[in-house]
């Protein structure tokens, strides 16, 4: 009975989606909403609410389609040999090179000179 439903296509799509949509529904919608406060017809609720939908459903689909980085990058499995996470060194490669994005900005931030005003103390 299980296999009756859960081997369909669609239903692995939609299941991979839900991250995605999960992950990118606020940022779109926020972003919609900004713009269509301008325009009176798209301000509405149920308008803001189809359109939105539409949107977030069509990015999670690309992003579920899209090439392996990708991918990983929203949580979801990739193919066998894909670069990330990749078999060098064990899967650690996109943790030890964000890992160095921290450093590099935290050494950037305490040790580059800052300005003029802020030496003088006249916040």
């Amino acid at each position: 009975m299980r296999g009756r439903f859960t081997t369909k296509g669609w239903h692995r799509t939609f299941r991979e989606m839900a991250m995605p949509f999960y992950l990118v529904h606020q940022q779109i919608l926020v972003a919609f909403a900004a713009g269509a406060l301008w325009v009176p017809y798209l301000r509405t609720f149920p308008v803001m609410l189809v359109v939105t939908t539409i949107i977030i459903v069509g990015a999670s689909f690309l992003i579920t389609k899209s090439p392996s980085p990708v991918r990983y990058l929203f949580g979801l499995p990739t193919p066998k040999g894909s670069c990330l996470p990749g078999p060098k060194l064990r899967g650690f490669l996109p943790v030890l090179v964000l890992s160095g994005l921290v450093l590099y900005h935290i050494v950037l931030a305490n040790f580059l000179p800052r300005s003029r005003r802020a030496n003088k103390g006249d916040w």
